[in-house]
């Protein structure tokens, strides 16, 4: 459904004039933003599926399949420490998966000089996942550690409300309706097709 919304958004801007450099110019990666607690300090996150939607995602990617990750940190301090980062797998929505035993993947650990990574992320199974980052002075003295639980493929809360709405709204629809017709107030009859004419 998201898909087909998406398709005639850009099918109306295309033939309104609107160009796809212009598309491009109002993007941003952080919108909305999403920050994650690294110990008292805090980095922005987003997760992306480029090659399905242009939306930017806090908690909830719609699918699965290749996806980016994006991780950006404006404090200098974070800029010089070494990055582990990780995504996990959770068995729950607040689980706490262990870094070491439910990683699905791992970047190199090492220093982002510029403050943010993307890396491709490709998620083969519906469910809960956590990125996780850890990082630390050269000297070991220092580190920040933090958590950032998402889902992927999964229905959100909103969708499910959504979904319910909607079978509601057709059920009174259709029960309203069904009772107007059987007292004759719709204004027309279906026509008896097992009666001989």
């Amino acid at each position: 459904m998201k898909q087909i919304l998406l398709g005639a958004a850009v099918s109306l801007l295309a033939a309104t004039g609107v160009s796809s450099r212009a598309l491009a110019a109002g993007w941003h990666y952080y919108d909305p933003e999403c920050p994650v607690a690294i110990g008292e300090k805090s980095m922005k996150f987003v997760a992306m599926q480029p090659k399905k939607n242009i939306d930017r995602e806090c908690v909830a990617l719609p699918d699965i399949g290749p996806s980016v990750i994006v991780l950006d940190a404006s404090d200098n301090e974070l800029r010089d420490m070494n990055w582990d980062i990780r995504v996990l797998r959770a068995k729950g929505p607040d689980a706490q998966p262990d870094p070491d035993a439910d990683a699905v993947s791992r970047l190199p650990v090492q220093k982002f000089r510029n403050g943010m990574v993307n890396f491709d992320q490709k998620f083969k199974d519906p469910g809960y996942y956590v990125l996780y980052a850890k990082l630390t002075s050269d000297d070991g003295a220092k580190s920040y550690e933090g958590r950032h639980p998402f889902s992927v493929g999964m229905m959100t809360d909103e969708e499910f409300y959504l979904y319910l709405g909607f079978g509601l709204f057709a059920v009174v629809a259709g029960g309203a309706a069904f009772t107007l017709w059987r007292q004759g107030k719709l204004g027309f009859k279906i026509p008896n097709f097992g009666k001989p004419t």
